[in-house]
């Protein structure tokens, strides 16, 4: 349940691709582990990464392969914001990595219908009709 609730929550939902975006290895690899263990044992990831023009892209991708486990070679070209955008002051020394878990429609197709039997268990908690529901008061 936890992975996808953070798949919920941090994953890219428009590509028809399993994958998700951060700032944080502990996310990504929670993200990697969930894929192999409930998708694919044997699954494997390309990263690609989002930085800004004053970040070091070798230091920055030396850093999530070592995090990641991921080979530089299945780095995809990376997204560098130029200066001047007015955006973010508080740069991340090592960007944002996105990881995509090949070969993964099926996997994004079967993630979404989780989500939704997540959505859908929810809408009947918050109304009371959960089964199992005793009827009482809950504290909120």
């Amino acid at each position: 349940a936890m992975g996808v609730a953070l798949y919920w929550a941090e994953g890219c939902k428009t590509n028809r691709r399993l994958e998700m975006a951060h700032s944080e290895p502990e996310a990504l690899r929670l993200f990697m582990d969930w894929t192999h263990r409930f998708h694919d044992s044997t699954a494997t990831f390309a990263a690609a990464l989002n930085l800004h023009f004053n970040n070091d892209e070798a230091r920055a991708r030396s850093f999530w392969s070592g995090e990641l486990g991921i080979n530089l070679n299945n780095f995809t070209k990376t997204f560098i914001k130029p200066d001047g955008t007015g955006h973010r002051k508080n740069h991340l020394a090592h960007g944002v990595c996105r990881v995509s878990m090949r070969r993964s429609t099926n996997a994004f197709v079967v993630t979404l219908a989780w989500i939704d039997f997540v959505k859908e268990n929810l809408a009947q908690v918050n109304s009371g009709g959960a089964a199992g529901a005793t009827g009482s008061a809950v504290d909120s």
